[in-house]
């Protein structure tokens, strides 16, 4: 930068005079004139840079006494004078007092507004008789009494199994150290683990909003081996959750007994379903009860967790996971929706001394949708009927002003992350997560946009 400023003042001073004296007569009057206008335009750039620098430095500034002030809820004059001066004595050591100078901060009510300037002298524009250069800049935060509620939904499938999930629990319980720093009372958090079902917990099975079917016990036809032979090593191949798994093992010709009928019995383990259209698409339980289903049926992996204001409680449910099974992300999407609702099955009112509850989503999955719903099961294989679904679901989440992040983590197919980014509030809202350090990182971006105090201007 040296080089180039003393290249261009150089340039600025003598190519009037180097161009005067050509011998070409008027063509070189025209060439210098030229010259000394792009030249001039260069230095005058040169100076607005460094004062556009100056001014986003100075708003950084103005933005974080804001932030502080607001949060400290400092409430005299002199305490909002003195936080700022210190603030801004650190942050520009040795440039306080005559050129960064703190034009005022002020509360009105929950509102802290600070306006600062900053003096800078310029490097070219002393030519044109311009010395130096006057940036301002101006902030205002909030703090009120609010509260958050978040649901974590997360992807607990087959895929995820191994140093994925272990990579998602990392992450995840990150994130719960990061709101634990926002010292906020009012902060809650829900895990919601989903794969092809959601487990809701045997707690809950005389539930008014549950219908579950009582233990069977089924019958059906066994016929044991009694002799092996012609035992060969083999190698098969299956699909789970989209995944191809590939296993060595052992195959014989066998001899089997007569067939004869046993009797076993299935359990409800927590799992539930969906209800029949158009309740499947509703929130509310409204009188509709959510159907349970018998582990004979359906596998489900771990029991959701409500809301909790204990993030340690959260964190437990978080590295308790396990994964299993396949996706099917309505389902995911629908137990994260009814942690945040304040009616039946998970009821969540509206707690007293609070001016607002901000509700949040966090959606984080693998892959695509490898189940589709049929009937009150979601053993169906119709990815284009299931991406419908989610698509529907998330506008409706949206709709009631519940802030929708979406983590796309490792996922290939192009269709899923677009059907993922759609599904956030807004595109920012949206994370490509190619490995575990973007996992992170996304999850700490979310953490940074969720801070109680929000920055008005």
């Amino acid at each position: 930068m040296k080089n180039l400023k003393n290249f261009v003042k150089s340039k600025l001073l003598n190519s009037a005079s180097t161009y005067t004296h050509n011998e070409q007569g008027s063509f070189a009057v025209m060439a210098a004139v030229t010259m000394a206008v792009l030249v001039g335009a260069l230095a005058i750039g040169i100076d607005v840079a460094q004062g556009w620098s100056a001014k986003q430095r100075l708003q950084d500034t103005t933005d974080a006494i804001a932030l502080l002030a607001a949060r400290d809820q400092l409430q005299t004059q002199d305490d909002l004078n003195a936080a700022a001066q210190a603030y801004l004595a650190v942050t520009y050591p040795g440039e306080a007092g005559a050129r960064i100078n703190l034009e005022s901060i002020t509360r009105d009510g929950d509102a802290v507004t600070v306006v600062a300037s900053n003096n800078i002298d310029t490097v070219f524009a002393k030519i044109f008789g311009r010395n130096d250069l006057d940036v301002t800049a101006e902030s205002v935060a909030l703090y009120a009494n609010r509260s958050l509620d978040i649901a974590m939904v997360l992807d607990t499938t087959f895929s995820m199994d191994g140093a994925k999930l272990n990579s998602l629990k990392a992450s995840a319980n990150g994130l719960m150290d990061t709101f634990a720093e926002f010292d906020n009372d009012n902060l809650r958090v829900s895990v919601v683990p989903f794969a092809q079902y959601v487990n809701v917990g045997t707690s809950n099975r005389n539930a008014a909003w549950l219908d579950v079917p009582a233990d069977e016990i089924r019958r059906s036809t066994r016929r044991d081996v009694i002799a092996r032979t012609n035992c060969r090593n083999v190698t098969r191949t299956s699909t789970n959750d989209g995944v191809r798994v590939t296993r060595n093992g052992r195959a014989c010709d066998t001899v089997r007994s007569a067939p004869y009928e046993v009797e076993t019995r299935t359990r409800w383990e927590g799992c539930v379903g969906s209800r029949t259209a158009p309740f499947n698409e509703r929130v509310e339980y409204g009188g509709h009860k959510i159907p349970g289903l018998l582990e004979a049926d359906a596998q489900c992996g771990s029991v959701l967790r409500p809301l909790s204001a204990n993030l340690n409680v959260v964190k437990s449910s978080i590295s308790g996971l396990v994964a299993q099974g396949e996706t099917y992300m309505p389902a995911g999407l629908m137990w994260g929706w009814r942690m945040l609702n304040e009616e039946q099955p998970f009821p969540n009112p509206a707690r007293g001394g609070v001016s607002q509850t901000d509700k949040v989503m966090v959606l984080m999955t693998d892959g695509v949708n490898t189940k589709s719903k049929n009937g009150i099961f979601h053993n169906a294989g119709s990815q284009v009927n299931a991406d419908k679904l989610t698509e529907k679901m998330c506008q409706k989440i949206k709709d009631e002003n519940i802030r929708l992040y979406t983590i796309a983590y490792e996922v290939s197919d192009t269709s899923t992350k677009n059907l993922l980014e759609g599904c956030a509030s807004d595109s920012e809202n949206f994370f490509d997560a190619r490995n575990a350090g973007e996992l992170d990182d996304a999850f700490q971006t979310i953490a940074e946009s969720l801070r109680e105090l929000r920055l008005t201007a």
